[in-house]
């Protein structure tokens, strides 16, 4: 796993640095790094030098650090990128950006930013009550991807299974979805997903011959018989 090489238009090529990405050793190995030159280094070394609250949380190469003084974050910003450059990494400068994220100013009326982690989209928002609280929702990217993802899938195996594990395989795959990102504030988008979802499906069992498989009304009474796993907030952020 650590000496395999890659196999590119039949040339397989060999290195003697690094772990070959795509290795099940290459995550692992990354996290352990990261660990040592991100999260030890920010709890032992950055919060001591901070004059605020300052909270990391990172996951895999992904991460959100949240300061309660901007004159932090932006001290902190100019200190990381000099540690990753100690040890030959670099920050992706395109996906770094510093936000105003206050629940005061919220309350205020001033306009805050957002920031996306892990597939969602974080942004201010007001209760029923009409008291301002941060919010979730599936970040618009990951989800037209995730659409595609489902177009290709469904375009490759609509002649390859019977219609039935066509659709255990689907609903397996939706109900992975709801899981991931049925959290709260965000069952809107998840409807919105599965609805397009089962278009898409739609469209091409459609496309198995040259005759339709299916007129609407029917698709439906096939869904009722099979239906579609149950679409609920499975992790409660508040």
């Amino acid at each position: 796993m650590f000496k395999s090489g890659v196999l590119a238009d039949g040339e397989l090529t060999m290195s003697d640095q690094g772990v070959v990405q795509g290795s099940p050793c290459s995550p692992v190995i990354a996290n352990v790094f990261a660990h040592y030159v991100i999260d030890e280094w920010f709890e032992e070394v950055v919060k001591a030098h901070c004059k605020g609250r300052v909270e990391l949380f990172r996951y895999g190469d992904d991460g959100v650090i949240c300061c309660q003084l901007s004159e932090d974050a932006a001290r902190i910003r100019s200190a990381l990128s000099k540690r990753l450059e100690k040890y030959k990494l670099k920050l992706n400068e395109d996906k770094t950006t510093c936000v105003s994220f206050s629940r005061r100013e919220f309350g205020q009326g001033k306009a805050q930013g957002v920031f996306h982690f892990l597939g969602f989209t974080f942004f201010w928002g007001r209760t029923r009550k009409g008291k301002p609280v941060p919010k979730v929702k599936t970040q618009g990217k990951r989800m037209r991807s995730k659409l595609k993802n489902v177009n290709e899938w469904a375009r490759s195996v609509r002649n390859k299974y019977r219609l039935i594990h066509i659709w255990k395989l689907f609903r397996t795959k939706l109900e992975g979805h709801i899981r991931y990102f049925g959290v709260s504030f965000n069952i809107k988008r998840v409807s919105v997903f599965v609805s397009k979802a089962v278009r898409i499906l739609y469209k091409w069992l459609n496309r198995r011959s040259q005759r339709k498989s299916f007129n609407w009304r029917k698709f439906e009474l096939f869904m009722s018989r099979f239906p579609l796993p149950k679409i609920k907030v499975h992790h409660l952020l508040f």
